[in-house]
C-alpha cells in the first residue's frame, strides 16, 4: 500500500507545479489583453470580446471581483446573451455563497439583488425588450 501513496504524493506536486504555471500563463494573458483594452478604442478593436476574456481569465484564476467587473462592463456595452450572462450568474452566486458562510447578510442581498436583476435582463433580453 505504501506505494500508492508515493504516487499520489508525486502527483500532488505536479499538480501544484502545474496549477501554478497554469496561473502564471493566464496573468500573463491578463496583462496582454489589458493593454488590449487600453488600445482598444483608439484602434478601433471590439471591447466587449475583451472585457470577456478578461472576465473569463479572472474567472479561471479565482479572482472573482474582478472577473465581475469586466463581465459587468462587457454587459453595460453590449446586452446581449452569451458568455457573460452565465459565468456573471455564476460569480454571484459564489459571491453570495461566500457572504453566507461570513453571515454577511448585506452583502447577501446585494448579490441575489444582482442576480435577480440579471435574470430580468437576460428574460428582458429574450423578448427583444433591450
Amino acid at each position: 500500500m505504501p506505494l500508492f501513496k508515493r504516487k499520489k504524493k508525486e502527483n500532488d506536486s505536479k499538480t501544484e507545479m502545474q496549477q501554478q504555471v497554469k496561473k502564471e500563463h493566464l496573468t500573463e494573458q491578463i496583462e496582454n489583453y489589458k493593454t488590449k483594452l487600453q488600445n482598444a478604442e483608439s484602434e478601433g478593436v471590439d471591447q466587449i470580446h475583451i472585457l470577456n476574456m478578461l472576465g473569463s481569465l479572472y474567472f479561471e484564476i479565482e479572482n472573482y471581483d474582478q472577473a465581475i467587473k469586466y463581465y459587468e462592463a462587457s454587459i453595460e456595452e453590449n446586452k446581449a446573451l452569451g458568455k457573460a450572462f452565465t459565468d456573471l450568474i455564476k460569480l454571484y452566486n459564489i459571491k453570495r455563497k461566500e457572504a453566507t458562510k461570513e453571515n454577511d447578510k448585506e452583502k447577501v442581498q446585494l448579490y441575489l439583488q444582482k442576480s435577480d436583476d440579471l435574470m430580468k435582463l437576460t428574460k428582458d433580453s429574450i423578448r427583444g425588450r433591450i
